[in-house]
């Protein structure tokens, strides 16, 4: 990408028509997709137990969902009042999810928070060059 992350964010912004309450909610959603699609499958329950909250989410999920859409759609309806500013999480509270973020799982040998953060100036970029 050839801006800064800052020039990357400014126009993402406007394309929000200045809301930055929607563009930061887009960017969640963002970091979420990124996260759960990043995620190893085997059963799918791993990629379901993503959690969004504005505060720490507690306990894991008693959920399968291996194409994690359904895991999605639950995240980003729960982004839906979300303002700008503050602690917002994005967890997965299963006891294997570090070793999976650490390179356990050959199907995501660098992790998928790491990946998705590292990734998110491009993504960002690619939404604003998709809404055009």
């Amino acid at each position: 990408m050839a801006g800064s992350f800052s020039a990357d964010l400014s126009r993402f912004i406007q394309h929000f028509d200045g809301n930055i309450d929607k563009a930061h909610r887009m960017a969640v959603v963002l970091v979420a997709q990124g996260t759960v699609l990043g995620s190893p499958v085997d059963t799918g329950r791993f990629r379901s137990n993503w959690q969004f909250g504005k505060v720490l989410p507690q306990g894991a999920l008693d959920t399968f969902d291996k194409s994690g859409a359904a895991t999605i759609a639950r995240m980003a309806g729960q982004v839906t009042s979300v303002k700008a500013g503050g602690e917002l999480w994005i967890v997965n509270n299963l006891p294997y999810a570090g070793k999976l973020e650490y390179g356990y799982s050959q199907q995501a040998p660098s992790g998928m928070v790491r990946i998705t953060l590292a990734n998110l100036p491009a993504a960002l970029e690619n939404y604003v060059r998709g809404l055009q």
